[in-house]
């Protein structure tokens, strides 16, 4: 396991520097190599209280698994991964860190967004268009340009099989508090709810012109 400061969403990206010596043993003992690529396989959970760095921090109690590539190594085991998120799961118990954090987990079911979270989906997602357009017109750029790029990062077949509410949600890079709670939603409907929070957070400070 491996607590951080920030929480991971499913099809989210998870760069990492590992440097601390309990989280090098873990990479150690739990590298694949496989074609040429060496990675790594591990629970990111949130940091509810405490720093990142050097143990004793307060967990969430849901958290994302992920899949990473070992992309830099070097012989005192420090090391640059580049990951992302695959699935939910819910900590079971936390065991004794020995020497790294330990817990047995089980995966939550993911229930795919029905045609009318689909729909209230797409009402936010123009929202949000909205908010932009608003926005990058104000301070003089292509906001066409900007929603082209959108539009091909929606379309990317690497993360087909990744919830729609969560691609929103990784495009946008909300807020950790926010992910954390799109995370304990026991449906789509209610992670619809939190992203209805975000976009009334965003459109009151386009209104105030803090966009």
């Amino acid at each position: 396991m491996f607590p951080l400061g920030t929480a991971l969403l499913p099809g989210g990206e998870l760069p990492l520097r590992v440097f601390e010596p309990r989280y090098r043993q873990m990479l150690t003992d739990h590298i694949e190599e496989s074609d040429g690529r060496s990675t790594v396989r591990f629970g990111v959970v949130l940091i509810a209280r405490g720093s990142e760095v050097g143990g004793g921090e307060v967990r969430r109690g849901v958290g994302t698994m992920a899949r990473a590539d070992v992309t830099e190594r070097h012989p005192d085991g420090r090391a640059l991964l580049s990951g992302s998120g695959t699935h939910r799961f819910r900590v079971v118990e936390w065991l004794p860190d020995d020497p790294y954090p330990l817990a047995r987990v089980e995966v939550l079911p993911e229930p795919f967004p029905t045609d009318a979270d689909l729909e209230r989906l797409h009402s936010i997602d123009q929202r949000l268009r909205a908010v932009m357009r608003q926005t990058f017109e104000a301070a003089g750029k292509d906001v066409d340009t900007i929603f082209a790029a959108l539009d091909i990062i929606d379309a990317d077949p690497l993360t087909a099989d990744i919830s729609p509410v969560y691609r929103w949600a990784n495009r946008l890079q909300i807020e950790p508090h926010d992910q954390q709670r799109l995370l304990e939603a026991v449906d789509p409907a209610g992670q619809l709810d939190v992203l209805d929070d975000v976009m009334e957070g965003l459109e009151a400070r386009a209104a105030f012109g803090r966009g």
